[in-house]
């Protein structure tokens, strides 16, 4: 297998992203400017058209993440990989994409075993959408591209973006407060990031995520119990659909290599299935 990435692609898709970002969501001076803003926020914290919340923290302006190879060519053919979560669940405001990057990028400077549950997932489902087994080891996580001195961590080569680009948590913790309203709000940043983006395989972590992904999916077609293919913003991508890393429920806990019957019994075959089907074109 002989592997690639369009650099060149790849900064266009970020300038672009930040771009819209700038005009939608985060300003360069790092004011939130979207024009959804208030109704997210009385959503959570209510005010005129409900009771107060003051355990509740909101945060908004939290970009997504695109690594510097996101436009990776595996045997001469695209394979852009998207993973898409609900929210940061962090109170921290103002995130632009260099931010993100920066902070993606320490979370692979850390042994597989150091990183949260969700990280340890997503380093799963990357292995996988290479053509690699899920592991441990430092090695299966570094690409080896044509052209490109040192490896590249798998890290910068996908892209990660949430369904809410604001988090709402109870103060002090991470445990989500975010709504439907705010997934509604945020959809249209969502359907640009995909149309920016052009994904040829989205890995969408967590059932409440599909659902509010499904609002923007056309042209469906079930290729396998949690693979389909769909039209998402004039995009045709696969959607692998799956629970969240980590998920509550141990059936459904994936973001550990050991006793995680869900990685091996669901996560494996269907991004297998996907890698097969993108590479085949």
């Amino acid at each position: 297998m002989t592997l690639s990435s369009d650099t060149v692609a790849t900064g266009s898709r970020i300038d672009r992203l930040g771009q819209y970002m700038a005009e939608h969501v985060l300003a360069t001076s790092g004011t939130c400017v979207c024009r959804r803003l208030d109704s997210c926020r009385q959503s959570v914290l209510g005010g005129s058209r409900g009771a107060s919340r003051p355990e509740a923290a909101f945060a908004a302006g939290q970009l997504s993440h695109v690594g510097h190879h996101y436009d990776l060519v595996v045997d001469g053919v695209p394979s852009r990989t998207l993973v898409i979560a609900m929210e940061t669940g962090r109170a921290r405001e103002g995130v632009t994409l260099k931010e993100r990057h920066a902070e993606v990028m320490q979370s692979a400077s850390l042994a597989f075993t150091a990183r949260n549950p969700h990280m340890r997932g997503v380093t799963s489902a990357l292995r996988l959408a290479v053509g690699r087994d899920p592991g441990a080891d430092r090695d299966g996580e570094h690409l080896r591209l044509d052209g490109v001195r040192s490896p590249v961590h798998l890290f910068d080569a996908y892209a990660m973006a949430n369904m809410r680009l604001c988090s709402a948590v109870v103060s002090g913790t991470s445990k989500s407060l975010g709504n439907a309203t705010m997934s509604q709000n945020c959809a249209s940043h969502m359907a640009a990031t995909i149309n920016i983006l052009e994904p040829t395989l989205c890995i969408v972590q967590g059932v409440e995520v599909h659902k509010a992904l499904s609002a923007l999916m056309t042209r469906r077609r079930q290729l396998a119990p949690h693979l389909e293919q769909a039209r998402i913003a004039g995009v045709d991508t696969l959607v692998a659909a799956f629970t969240h890393p980590s998920a509550m429920r141990l059936t459904d806990h994936w973001g550990r290599l050991t006793s995680a019957p869900y990685l091996y019994e669901t996560v494996v075959p269907t991004i297998r299935s996907a890698h097969r089907l993108i590479t085949a074109n």
